[in-house]
């Protein structure tokens, strides 16, 4: 629902729903693709012959397959490595989203040239994600304390700290990948939407101390924490950031 809404309920960027409107059927690989929501929606929007490939490093989100179109079908698969031969230069989407968090300016382009390896000629990636730059702590009333929000922001703001170095504030960085440049536009969260993404916030806390505790029998010491951030949001707290949307396009084969 985010995503959708973000993007205006729209899962294609126009550029990309543009060019694959008129076909019979195509084939779309989701990077990161946790539940595969983003690919069920998606599935319903295309023709039924399309093939919708999920990618993720861990399956543990992923859902019974009994539960999915039968279009979809769910792997696993590390982004930063090399994906199996029968997969390249065979996809017209690549989608990939919220994964800023696992980016450095080391790693950024071997991921880019990596799923480009996947499109077709002519194919295109997509890429939604939050700039951590913009990070900020926001509340309904102004006089409002809020420490654990502000915490996060901070974390937000440090996780990355050579992200000026690499995140740009145009599609240059796909071009750097060997990507023709086809859209880069800033986003930002409504209002309506922020309860959803506080609710993002809590369930990455969750995740972070259930790693933590693992193996452990005394409580995560993030608990108390989750607890105060969870009430700080129901007092009208929330993270603010903007949202980028960047497309590139493989260039044909002639180019």
């Amino acid at each position: 629902m985010l995503v959708k809404k973000l993007c205006s309920d729209q899962l294609l960027h126009p550029a990309v729903q543009q060019s694959v409107a008129s076909r019979s059927s195509i084939r779309v690989a989701d990077v990161a693709t946790g539940t595969a929501i983003w690919l069920t929606e998606l599935s319903d929007a295309l023709p039924a012959d399309s093939q919708l490939l999920g990618f993720d490093i861990s399956a543990d989100q992923y859902p019974p397959e009994e539960w999915l179109p039968g279009n979809i079908s769910l792997h696993e698969q590390d982004a930063f490595k090399p994906f199996s031969p029968e997969l390249l230069g065979s996809f017209d989407v690549v989608h990939l989203r919220f994964v800023i968090t696992l980016l450095n300016a080391g790693n950024i382009r071997p991921l880019l040239d990596n799923l480009k390896t996947l499109l077709k000629p002519g194919g295109f990636l997509q890429w939604l994600d939050f700039d951590p730059r913009s990070a900020r702590a926001i509340a309904t009333r102004p006089d409002m304390h809020m420490p654990r929000t502000e915490s996060v922001v901070s974390i937000m703001r440090k996780a990355q700290p050579d992200v000026d170095s690499w995140i740009l504030q145009n599609s240059d960085l796909l071009e750097t990948a060997g990507l023709n440049a086809i859209a880069y536009e800033r986003l930002q969260l409504r209002n309506y939407l922020r309860p959803v993404w506080n609710h993002c916030h809590i369930m990455g806390m969750e995740e972070l101390s259930r790693r933590m505790n693992r193996g452990e029998d005394k409580p995560s010491p993030l608990q108390q924490q989750i607890k105060d951030l969870e009430a700080e949001f129901a007092q009208g707290a929330s993270v603010d950031a903007e949202w980028f949307i960047m497309v590139g396009q493989m260039p044909d084969k002639q180019e």
